[in-house]
């Protein structure tokens, strides 16, 4: 049941509006000045209220200033009852906080619809903020996510659904994916790891083993089992191929990266799906790292790269 608070000095005024919201199913507390509704809200708050602009002593517009004043109350509603003639307090009622106004002599019907009407305004303008604040409070968890995340950005971390679909992966995990499955999906996860994910051997690590490239280690670090997801780590080991040895030919990390898939065979398009940016981007680093390097052609580039990747240890790399 809402609650109705009329403030008038006009006992007149406030029966006819008692007697017919009472009827119509609202609780009506009743006020005849200023001062007293102040002190009828230091006791209860209303849903809204309904002020009298002429009031002996504190007039309506001032007990409306005071009302808005307070962090409590600033957010009931408020429609003045004015007379018909009395522009310039209908619009200083307005500057003050009203919401409203009815004007004199008051027809019941009529004040029943304009309350309807701002308690429903004020139904969903309290469910609008109560999802602005759940909608910024989960802004704020994924930007505290996003900031965790972006510290593990040089790691290798997949997040995958049930079926095997890759629904996050870290740069260093495309990298991973596509040096050691080269002809798997960019959108899942390869058949063997699917198949260790949905088994019991998961609790301990995968390792695939290549002769060329080292060990791959992929651990099971949590799985989400309400929503069906698997947080995986990839690591390579006991190899240096890989964007990191490339760092030695005087790289930055991403035109390592770039030169990298070079070698792999992958074409401009295939390394900016592969690394996330745009094709105008791999281009850019293609001619940087030629210029750095001193070739002109990517099968100039490749070469030298190999000429790294298949050497011993380098000792330029035991730092990077």
């Amino acid at each position: 049941m809402n609650t109705v608070l009329v403030v008038d000095d006009v006992p007149t005024n406030v029966d006819v509006v008692l007697s017919h919201l009472t009827g119509a199913g609202f609780r009506v507390l009743c006020a005849d000045s200023g001062t007293r509704a102040l002190k009828q809200l230091e006791q209860r708050v209303p849903d809204i209220i309904l002020l009298d602009i002429k009031m002996p002593g504190m007039d309506g517009i001032e007990t409306c200033r005071r009302i808005k004043q307070r962090l409590e109350w600033k957010n009931v509603p408020i429609i003045f009852i004015t007379g018909a003639d009395e522009l310039s307090q209908k619009l200083a009622a307005f500057e003050a906080g009203a919401v409203d106004f009815v004007t004199k002599p008051i027809l019941a019907e009529e004040v029943e619809a304009r309350v309807r009407t701002h308690l429903k305004l004020r139904e969903l303008q309290t469910e609008l903020e109560q999802k602005n604040q759940a909608l910024s409070e989960e802004v704020e968890l994924r930007l505290d996510a996003e900031k965790q995340l972006e510290a593990k950005l040089d790691q290798a971390f997949v997040i995958a659904n049930g079926a095997g679909g890759i629904l996050f992966a870290t740069r260093q995990a495309n990298i991973l994916l596509h040096a050691f499955f080269p002809g798997a999906s960019v959108e899942a996860l390869p058949d063997v790891v699917l198949r260790w994910i949905t088994s019991a051997d998961r609790q301990k690590p995968l390792v695939i083993h290549t002769a060329t490239k080292g060990d791959l280690q992929i651990d099971h670090l949590a799985s989400s089992d309400a929503r069906n997801l698997a947080f995986l780590r990839l690591e390579q080991r006991n190899s240096f191929w890989g964007p990191k040895a490339l760092r030695a030919l005087g790289l930055t990390p991403r035109e390592a990266e770039v030169l990298y898939w070079i070698t792999e065979g992958k074409t401009n398009p295939e390394i900016s799906t592969i690394l996330d940016t745009t094709l105008h981007t791999i281009k850019k680093h293609n001619n940087k790292l030629f210029a750095k390097l001193g070739v002109e052609t990517r099968m100039a580039a490749a070469r030298l790269a190999m000429s790294v990747l298949t050497s011993p240890e380098p000792a330029s790399l035991t730092n990077l």
